[in-house]
């Protein structure tokens, strides 16, 4: 008889016991992701400009002497201008600057285009002889 006992009392042993907590696991809130330069500066347009919807196209990321800075045009109502925010805290739009002063910051700080910033360290060979 015991044998046929066996069973059955392992088989009570083996129940689960419920959880010490029941409420379900809360997962713990997800960071959003860091802002891009490019989409920090067309957040900056955005609040310089009036009505604050406009097309963006053409960013170029650069640099000045360690200070991030990003370029590019907008179209706003039909019409194109373009744009440079410095280290994600200044916007410079082109309707809100005088004659010819867009045309000198963008060959300043946008390098007509080109990315300014400095190459990437190349490593100098040894001495081969």
């Amino acid at each position: 008889m015991r044998l046929l006992a066996a069973p059955l009392l392992l088989a009570a042993c083996q129940q689960a016991e419920p959880p010490a907590n029941n409420q379900a696991a809360v997962a713990p809130p997800q960071k959003a992701a860091p802002e891009s330069d490019v989409s920090a500066a067309e957040r900056l347009v955005r609040a310089r400009i009036p009505g604050g919807e406009a097309r963006f196209f053409g960013a170029r990321r650069s640099a000045s002497e360690g200070v991030a800075i990003v370029c590019g045009l907008f179209e706003q109502g039909g019409r194109r201008q373009r744009y440079i925010v410095v280290n994600r805290e200044e916007a410079f739009v082109e309707s809100q600057m005088q004659p010819g002063q867009m045309d000198r910051a963008v060959a300043e700080f946008c390098g007509q285009g080109t990315d300014n910033r400095p190459p990437p360290a190349t490593p100098v060979p040894e001495n081969v002889q």
